[in-house]
């Protein structure tokens, strides 16, 4: 442990430099950068909903302070893309500068949803939190959300505007499920339970798009593109995601081969693979609900009002039309403001819950 904690993409090293960056602002869209006027008019120009005028003044005063900015993927993505965090810690309130190279250390340029999804691909090991193993620097995740385990029952993340990068006992939070990242080092690290596998092993367990498979194949890449099959909507209501290649994953992913114009043969190979990574990638963008900053508490006055001439509007569980809905709201109704996406819809407290509202018809006020 003494030794790995000083080794730059182990676990233990990524643990440690996550909660030295505890205090750090959250800033969405951002991977680990130095604040900026530079930055803040980039993003503002490119995320104008999260960086409205009445966050201004915490911004500026982020630069002023020298802070560095990530939001809760861009820390995984920042520590990678700075070569294990160099120079990082370092350039903390001074005016001193470090490198980003995109892409760095093999580190896709994924969302919260779609970096868990981009693991799984790659064989990496995962579970639900009733299997949690005691390994620093595993992701934790819920939908449209990600954190870092930092061991001892404690996770780093950047938890959104009002909070930033701050340190959180795990249980207090809403972590579904644990994963393993592909390029973090977790040496001999042994991962049991729940849907965890190890890849890189012998027997059974390889990363998926390493080789064909087709009926009577079994392992955990078949487990993994059942997972994809089933997250895509192609149902395997018998035997689910068993890691065994049988005749109901061989008529799902016809299904998927004849839905994406390849040959239906019910064969794994290589073109079927780049087309299932493809759909998934684009699954995970468009279904992907904008990250929401959590409402800081009664501090916070802004609603939104339903504005739709007489009628209702549906209220539903993300940002789009694609999302099912939660219920109606009349013209007029007022509800506790949380925050506003991208494409302008807002999400709004109903009964207890978050939920969102076209910007069509609703205004904030």
């Amino acid at each position: 442990m003494s030794e790995r904690i000083n080794m730059p993409f182990t676990g233990e090293h990524f643990a440690a430099w996550c909660e030295k960056m505890v205090g750090q602002p959250y800033w969405y869209g951002s991977c680990v950068y130095k604040c900026t006027q530079n930055l803040l008019d980039r993003k503002a120009k490119q995320y104008p909903a999260h960086y409205g005028s009445s966050r201004t003044a915490r911004y500026r005063d982020d630069i002023a302070k020298k802070k560095v900015c990530a939001d809760c993927v861009g820390l995984i993505k920042g520590y990678n893309w700075t070569n294990g965090g160099q120079g990082v810690i370092e350039s903390i309130g001074t005016d001193k500068t470090f490198s980003s190279k995109y892409g760095g250390h093999g580190c896709p340029d994924k969302s919260a949803n779609g970096m868990s999804s981009y693991a799984k691909s790659k064989g990496c090991a995962w579970g639900t939190m009733d299997t949690l193993p005691e390994v620093p620097g595993i992701a934790l995740r819920f939908d449209g959300h990600v954190g870092v385990y930092v061991g001892n029952g404690y996770a780093v993340e950047e938890r959104g505007f009002n909070y930033g990068c701050v340190k959180t006992k795990v249980s207090s939070r809403k972590w579904t499920h644990w994963y393993q990242l592909p390029f973090v080092d977790y040496g001999d690290a042994v991962f049991t339970g729940g849907g965890a596998t190890k890849p890189d092993t012998p027997a059974s367990e390889y990363r998926l798009g390493t080789r064909t498979l087709k009926n009577g194949s079994k392992g955990t890449d078949v487990k993994a593109l059942q997972e994809f099959l089933l997250q895509l909507g192609y149902n395997l209501p018998r035997y689910g995601a068993d890691g065994d290649f049988g005749g109901e994953t061989e008529t799902a992913l016809k299904r998927f081969q004849a839905r994406t114009g390849l040959t239906q043969d019910g064969v794994y190979g290589g073109d079927t693979h780049k087309a299932l990574m493809d759909a998934v990638a684009d699954h995970d963008a468009g279904k992907e609900p904008a990250e929401p900053d959590e409402p800081s508490g009664p501090s916070s006055a802004k609603r939104v009002r339903i504005v739709c001439d007489g009628g209702t509007v549906n209220i539903r569980v993300g940002n789009g039309t694609q999302y099912k809905r939660i219920a109606a709201a009349k013209d007029g109704t007022s509800f506790e403001w949380v925050a506003t996406a991208e494409n302008g819809w807002h999400a709004v407290v109903m009964n207890g819950r978050v939920g969102w509202v076209s910007g069509k018809y609703s205004k904030t006020e």
